[in-house]
């Protein structure tokens, strides 16, 4: 039931709502409908048929909600920490209400983890395929089966790291050359999304480094969800100084934080420091969802706060 009130409430605000609703109200020819992403395409179909144009982002709502919510249930050592995690952190929930269809695909993706965790290729990769089928770049989220189980010690870490800003050119000659199409994503630019939020993955990403034993002891799920967060935060570096590319294609590997977060406060043996660093967490989160509602005000539409209260 919760699950139903708050899709109603999230379905319809956001950046991209109008070139969304266009495509569907007037029949506009736009990537959302021209990209082959055939989920995305049969649902953009029944609202148009139906004439209910909302159907196609309460659908999308949904998907994306259900997903998140019962991974989160499921996997999580603190659901409440990883759910206000999810909703106030900047490029998770609040993206969602832009990129829609982008986001349904992050869902699945994620909630696909549990055929990483239990070995089933197959599985995972109909998960992966059926992501793909509302939008493409799903089709990274492959690379997570193989390196689930990897050793990325901190060396390795800082060889790769270090290679990144190769692999990059190497990577925009291959766009530009067999996918011209795409290349749009990964100019170069002065005007990024993510990029004062990336600095908390960044801090997270050291703590994690410096604690690596503790938070892992030998736990193969969390050793999952490290190496996927970092090869999330990788792609991001790698396109750092790059239109929405690296933040977009990070988000498969970097959601895995909304996990990990949770994980390595349950390793801590004191009750009274898990509890301080919780209600500092609790904190950030809400004045870091204040701070983008407010300054984005004009983009997350239902959204209000006492200071836009007159």
């Amino acid at each position: 039931m919760i699950i139903f009130i708050f899709t109603a409430f999230r379905y319809n605000v956001g950046w991209d709502y109008q070139a969304y609703y266009k495509s569907i109200q007037y029949g506009l020819i736009t990537n959302i409908v021209s990209n082959g992403e055939y989920a995305s395409i049969f649902l953009v179909d029944i609202s148009r048929r139906t004439g209910i144009t909302n159907l196609y982002f309460f659908v999308n709502a949904f998907i994306t909600i259900f997903l998140f919510s019962k991974t989160i249930k499921e996997y999580s050592k603190d659901n409440w920490l990883s759910l206000i995690i999810f909703l106030c952190f900047p490029l998770f929930y609040l993206n969602s209400l832009s990129v829609i269809r982008f986001f349904t695909a992050l869902a699945i993706t994620f909630y696909g983890f549990r055929y990483i965790e239990r070995r089933k290729f197959i599985k995972y990769l109909i998960f992966v395929v059926l992501a793909s089928m509302f939008h493409k770049t799903a089709l990274i989220a492959i690379v997570f089966y193989f390196v689930y189980n990897l050793n990325l010690k901190i060396s390795k870490l800082v060889v790769l790291l270090t290679l990144l800003p190769v692999l990059s050119i190497l990577f925009n000659k291959a766009i530009i050359r067999y996918f011209p199409r795409y290349m749009v994503y990964t100019q170069l630019t002065s005007i990024q999304e993510g990029t004062k939020a990336i600095i908390v993955l960044i801090i997270l990403a050291i703590v994690l480094l410096i604690f690596r034993k503790k938070i892992i002891c030998g736990d193969t799920v969390v050793n999952g969800y490290y190496n996927i967060f970092f090869t999330g935060l990788s792609i991001y570096l790698m396109f750092s100084s790059q239109g929405t590319m690296g933040h977009r294609l990070s988000l498969y590997g970097t959601i895995f934080s909304i996990l990990l977060i949770s994980e390595v406060l349950s390793k801590l043996k004191i009750n009274r420091d898990r509890f301080v660093i919780k209600i500092g967490i609790y904190l950030l989160c809400i004045l870091m969802f204040l701070y983008t509602v407010y300054i984005g005000s004009g983009t997350y539409i239902p959204y209000r706060t006492i200071f836009n209260i007159y």
